[in-house]
């Protein structure tokens, strides 16, 4: 039989006084490493496909905000999350299609896959969205999309919506689907928000071998981040990539090729268009059957501000 902790009345007492001992609990408040409330998690495309094809016919853009299928790890009890501080999804539109304008205090991308015929516009910019091209819609600035092709268009969509909720800081502003003068806009200036994908595979290509064994290319504002809370990549896989881990979370689109990534414990098989997450402080290594590009949504910018940031190779 345990004997009595001396001090069990002393913390009785200031627990009902909404007192809490530092000694009591000190291990709670100040954890000696990371330690990722999800574990990784891979969504395929061919089973995401099926769900772009039946919310296309069955869910009328007239009647909804975005026709977007999000992401969710179920380790966050049904809060819409993809992995901490970050939402991936992928917003279908049908020819002729306008989703509404609107803004919010997040920070979101929009990645081209099968997208030819889509345009976003971003603060009165027509920006293209042929394969590759990234698209930023920076917080607070009013965006909206338009299918103008004569097929079906999809791409994948990246937030940091949940890292704005925790800290209750969100704000968000809906426009008016009838306001035409919206849609009117010429592409210049686009260049503030649009990445052309084929300048993209260029630098990558011509970017030299890091330290972990991939080759990396930056998507940069002002030799930074994109954005203040939101840091991207793309990333190209020959050989088995050195182990790493970071602070930050990241969720990766699979691009081009196919592969495999070692996660933590876990491992997945990839290809095209298919989605997986790396939390933080997780090891995280790939491999390629040849060749395959990433593209790597982070909140690495947010760590990196606040002096949080650490990153490991194994």
């Amino acid at each position: 039989m345990s004997q009595a902790r001396r001090d069990a009345a002393l913390v009785r007492a200031l627990e009902q006084s909404h007192i809490h001992p530092l000694w009591d609990r000190y291990k709670r408040i100040t954890p000696v490493a990371p330690s990722a409330r999800d574990a990784p998690m891979l969504w395929r495309w061919r089973d995401l496909e099926r769900f772009t094809e039946r919310a296309a016919k069955e869910v009328a853009i007239e009647d909804v905000e975005r026709r977007a299928l999000i992401l969710v790890n179920p380790a966050f009890g049904g809060e819409t999350v993809t992995t901490q501080n970050l939402i991936g999804a992928f917003t279908v539109l049908e020819p002729g299609d306008r989703a509404v304008p609107h803004r919010h205090t997040a920070a979101a991308i929009r990645f081209a896959t099968r997208a030819e015929g889509a345009l976003t516009i971003v603060n009165g910019r027509r920006c293209e969205m042929s394969a590759g091209d990234l698209v930023l819609t920076p917080p607070m600035c009013w965006h909206g999309h338009i299918n103008t092709g004569k097929r079906r268009t999809v791409w994948f969509d990246a937030a940091n919506m949940p890292a704005v909720c925790a800290l209750d800081a969100s704000f968000f502003e809906p426009g008016t689907r009838q306001d035409e003068r919206f849609w009117e806009v010429g592409a210049e200036g686009a260049e503030a928000y649009r990445f052309p994908g084929d300048e993209a595979r260029r630098r990558l290509a011509a970017a030299p071998l890091g330290p972990d064994g991939a080759r990396t290319y930056r998507y940069e504002k002002d030799g930074g981040s994109v954005m203040p809370t939101l840091d991207l990549f793309l990333k190209r896989i020959t050989s088995r990539t050195r182990p790493a881990r970071s602070t930050c979370n990241s969720v990766c689109l699979v691009v081009s090729g196919e592969g495999r990534s070692t996660l933590g414990d876990r491992t997945f098989e990839w290809s095209q268009h298919d989605v997986f997450t790396v939390p933080h402080w997780t090891w995280a290594s790939h491999e390629a059957a040849g060749a395959a590009d990433l593209f790597v949504v982070t909140d690495r910018a947010i760590y990196e501000r606040l002096e949080l940031l650490r990153e490991e190779l194994g």
